[in-house]
């Protein structure tokens, strides 16, 4: 093993011993192994899926170090051959393939059969050291740690935008006003896409207008409203960016050529019977999208970080705080306010400049 600084035997993070049991605490340091690395985690943002992770669902089984959208400096390495890699600034594309079923054979690793992932079936990014593969390592120079902790939600929108094959001129309404929705936004609006985006607060919809997106009021009248901004009933692709019944139902009864589902289930999902004859009737195409590509080929984080290098896409812009992770309560409280925020940053070494 080579380092290039004193490594600890243990590392602060936040475990999740139960569903509502966050704790702040030292864990154990893991031992390196061949084609791995140790991280110095810099910066780890908070998803939603974390916070129903905390609150409502847990993980896959306890106790788990939660984050997954991370990034970090190479510290040490196993083998001498990655030696080249020490003090190299990295973000971690999360997900661990088996690299074995016909998926991964594919280089279509988000699909495949028997995946691991930092943070919801593995110890995860909101730890002050990390042990990774370097296949996993996404290297960076020219950003903050923060903004690279960002790729992560980036490269799913990314991905998610790539799927509807967005042409100049489309018109594309996105249902809800996250981190994901927010950042499809922009990437659809930078393919020429006027983009129109559905929200229930005031707050997201002055934000929508700040980004260029033409607002839409999402309550019991969206149709009108929707009409009512753009002079038509139904638009060319939708994007639902939320996970729930209503919310799926609605995106069915505006779209005019396909539907994009992007939003992790709520719950079952039931499909109001008109919807379904729309699907058949009006021929919708309803494509599903998860996680990103990260293969030879096709790279969503390459991409994402090549836009962010040529400031096609600012995401400092969408930081909204950053917090100490022993400050970690006031920033999870942050995120489940009615406040409104888009990424909530821990920073490992306090919550402090960015670097």
């Amino acid at each position: 093993m080579k380092k290039i600084e004193t490594i600890p035997s243990q590392s602060k993070a936040l475990n999740l011993k139960a569903v509502g049991d966050l704790v702040y605490e030292d864990i154990a340091m893991k031992e390196l192994t061949e084609g791995t690395v140790l991280l110095k985690v810099k910066a780890c943002g908070i998803c939603s899926s974390d916070i129903e992770r905390v609150y409502q669902n847990g993980t896959y089984h306890f106790p788990t170090v939660i984050g997954h959208e991370f990034s970090g400096q190479v510290i040490a390495v196993y083998d001498d051959e990655n030696e080249n890699l020490l003090g190299k600034k990295a973000a971690v594309f999360p997900l661990l393939p088996c690299m074995e079923c016909d998926a991964c054979k594919e280089e279509k690793y988000a699909l495949c059969s028997n995946y691991n992932y930092f943070g919801s079936r593995c110890d995860g990014g909101f730890s002050e050291y990390l042990v990774v593969p370097v296949w996993n390592l996404v290297f960076f120079d020219q950003i903050s740690y923060e903004e690279a902790a960002l790729c992560e939600p980036a490269a799913v929108g990314l991905h998610a935008s790539k799927k509807a094959n967005i042409k100049s001129g489309d018109d594309v309404l996105i249902i809800g006003t996250g981190t994901i929705g927010f950042l499809i936004g922009i990437f659809c609006k930078n393919m020429g896409a006027n983009v129109y985006m559905a929200g229930r607060r005031k707050e997201s919809l002055e934000l929508a207008e700040h980004y260029g997106f033409i607002p839409v009021m999402n309550d019991e009248t969206i149709k009108d409203n929707l009409k009512n901004a753009s002079g038509k009933e139904f638009i060319d692709t939708v994007f639902e960016v939320v996970g729930s019944n209503e919310s799926i139902n609605t995106a069915l009864s505006l779209a005019m050529k396909k539907i994009i589902l992007v939003g992790n289930p709520k719950e079952d999902v039931l499909l109001d019977k008109q919807n379904y004859w729309r699907i058949l009737r009006k021929e919708l195409d309803v494509i599903g999208t998860w996680n990103s590509d990260y293969g030879s080929t096709k790279n969503d984080w390459y991409d994402v970080l090549n836009m962010i290098e040529k400031k096609e896409i600012e995401l400092k812009d969408f930081i909204t705080k950053v917090y100490a992770l022993e400050e970690y309560q006031e920033a999870f409280d942050l995120v489940k306010s009615n406040t409104l925020t888009l990424k909530v940053m821990m920073k490992m070494d306090g919550g402090n400049e960015s670097e």
